[in-house]
């Protein structure tokens, strides 16, 4: 999958539907990192930002538009702007690329055009060390109680085991965030460091906000005191995320289950999706629910991993009738042990680094792999969980 391309919108807020539009007709992900007025201190924050490309949406007076434009092309030449605008007379248009431009999109904005023209600019734009960005990997369940906070640490740390590379967790649970519990930390930073300090954000100050567990895994938590999730926004997440990536192997991701901007410009900037189901009848209903909404924010199926948490073959369950019902592959599966997993938590130590025989273990070693294409060194054997019983079917009566 090709790796996002930032975005900074100038000149006004993006209605939800121009956004969702921007976001389904591009075939390349959008991060889009901030929305800001067309104001002298623009510039300031592009500087700061440093995003692949500027959309420009022309309002107002339109000599002081191309001015911006003319200053964003001259100062940030490696950044490309394009110019947007409900007056799609020659003489706009033709003043845009004068000035600077080096796309042009009508408004209200057509699909077909938005993906020529960033499909242009993704062969265009210099991304830098992009050899080194790591991979961003989001855990969403759409139902609560899937073990979404589980499986997020427990595949950092699996992730980090096998390609002996670093990787990290940000907890996107702003009001109620359980990693530290999971992971066995207590933070003394939080992502709320990120939004005081978000004007001198750099590499080195993004990595003094990460609680280390290990030299291979670190955390960026969610706010510790109370309010302070409120101010948190999208630009805030959206730089995190682009920072650490930079800087770590693998970037795992747990957001919260609304699916507000903040969850969904997380979604956006992840190379994969982790959907996380359980096998019961609420949590697949909503799966298929959630693939509806991923499909509307155009959300490519081949980044989508379908993983069933907590499995045990059972004739109810047939993984093949879940497929049918989600029209998904299944990805991986990850064994249900109640007792190692609650012990691990319990002791405040992911389960794939403890000594404990449990097939989730090897179930975990085997997701990583298939996420990163690294062949694990050693299988990690253990007895399948005896099959539940008691379960009704969802698919009809029993046979």
């Amino acid at each position: 999958m090709s790796k996002a391309i930032s975005v900074v919108v100038i000149g006004r807020s993006l209605s939800q539907q121009e956004r969702t539009r921007l976001r389904s007709a591009s075939q390349t992900p959008l991060a889009i990192l901030a929305e800001l007025p067309n104001a002298p201190q623009v510039l300031d924050e592009l500087n700061r930002l440093r995003p692949q490309a500027a959309l420009v949406l022309l309002n107002g007076e339109l000599n002081h538009s191309f001015q911006l434009v003319e200053r964003i092309h001259q100062e940030l030449p490696d950044t490309a702007v394009v110019c947007s605008s409900e007056d799609n007379s020659p003489e706009v248009i033709l003043q845009s690329f004068r000035s600077g431009a080096t796309e042009f999109l009508r408004q209200p904005l057509v699909e077909s055009e938005i993906a020529s023209v960033f499909s242009k600019i993704e062969q265009s734009v210099i991304r830098p060390e992009e050899s080194h960005l790591g991979r961003v990997v989001a855990v969403y369940a759409s139902k609560g109680g899937c073990g979404t906070t589980f499986v997020t640490a427990n595949l950092a740390a699996s992730l980090a085991r096998l390609s002996r590379k670093r990787a990290c967790v940000i907890d996107l649970n702003l009001q109620a965030g359980d990693q530290p519990l999971y992971l066995g930390l207590e933070p003394i930073y939080s992502i709320h460091d990120v939004v005081r300090n978000y004007d001198r954000l750099d590499d080195q100050l993004m990595a003094s906000y990460l609680t280390q567990r290990s030299k291979y895994l670190g955390l960026l938590a969610a706010p510790t005191e109370i309010g302070k999730d409120e101010d948190v926004r999208v630009e805030h997440v959206t730089r995190a995320i682009a920072l650490l990536r930079a800087q770590t192997e693998y970037v795992v991701i747990d957001p919260p289950r609304m699916l507000n901007e903040i969850t969904i410009s997380a979604l956006d900037a992840a190379d994969d999706l982790i959907l996380l189901l359980t096998l019961d009848i609420p949590a697949i209903r909503s799966a298929r629910r959630t693939l509806d909404i991923f499909t509307r924010l155009g959300y490519d199926r081949s980044r989508i991993k379908v993983v069933v948490n907590r499995y045990t073959k059972t004739p109810e369950f047939d993984l093949k009738q879940v497929e049918k019902v989600l029209e998904t592959q299944v990805f991986a599966t990850i064994a249900n042990d109640y007792q190692a997993a609650i012990a691990s938590i319990n002791v405040g130590e992911p389960l794939v680094l403890s000594k404990n025989q449990s097939r989730v273990i090897h179930d975990f070693s085997v997701l990583s792999s298939k996420l990163t294409g690294i062949k694990p060194q050693t299988e990690t054997s253990a007895p399948t969980s005896k099959p539940q019983r008691g379960w009704t079917s969802i698919f009809g009566s029993k046979r």
